[in-house]
């Protein structure tokens, strides 16, 4: 019995190492999902149209967001006002972000807009326009009523050449969320970023308009 001793202390030993293995052996996460904004341009308008004669050069600066939305979660609201995001699905980049390059490529559509160029580059632009974003989330409605994607931004349209404001507008979309998850949170999002940038680009044209000739 006693020559037994050291095989029976190594099964238990070895029974004890297998057994803590398959604990900690680590389980899979599900996969995180990528949603972006995507760029469905006007098919009316082409970058091969002649520009108008008062068309400008537009800055676009940076946009401005409050903390909660700075980080790529998608964002969910309810009427207890709470504020979270859903678990397993993100943004391919922070909102403010996703707009701006959004709105950059859907401006240069108009007419009255030769090229928006980002802030800080070294040509001369006619126009500044910020923005700051004060609503890109899903909104969860009480007792069955639809929930909403919704986008809200206000802009700032100042003259480049004396740091004078000319205008301000805010424009705030909702668009039906078909079901309450993230996949259909951000088609409804997408949807209301589309609204957006259509009546930005619409006010955009009549202040251009309205600009006295150089």
């Amino acid at each position: 019995m006693v020559k037994n001793k050291p095989f029976l202390l190594w099964v238990i030993l070895t029974t004890v190492w297998l057994s803590g293995c398959s604990v900690i052996t680590p389980t899979s996460s599900p996969a995180i999902d990528v949603y972006t904004l995507s760029q469905q341009m006007d098919q009316t308008t082409t970058a091969s149209e002649i520009k108008a004669s008062n068309a400008v050069i537009l800055a676009l600066s940076p946009i401005r967001s409050p903390q909660g939305l700075l980080s790529t979660g998608i964002i969910y609201r309810d009427n207890d006002y709470g504020f979270n995001s859903y678990a397993y699905s993100r943004w391919s980049d922070n909102p403010s972000k996703l707009l701006a390059s959004y709105l950059q490529q859907y401006l240069t559509q108009s007419q009255r807009v030769s090229a928006v160029i980002p802030v800080g580059s070294r040509a001369d632009a006619d126009l500044l326009l910020e923005a700051t974003l004060v609503d890109f989330s899903h909104h969860i409605h009480a007792n069955d009523a639809d929930s909403t994607g919704v986008v809200s931004i206000i802009f700032y349209l100042i003259n480049q050449h004396d740091k004078t404001l000319l205008a301000t507008k805010q424009f705030t979309k909702e668009v039906t969320v078909d079901q309450n998850n993230a996949k259909y949170a951000t088609i409804a999002i997408n949807q209301a970023s589309q609204l957006v940038a259509v009546g930005l680009q619409a006010w955009l044209e009549q202040q251009i308009t309205n600009l006295p000739e150089k």
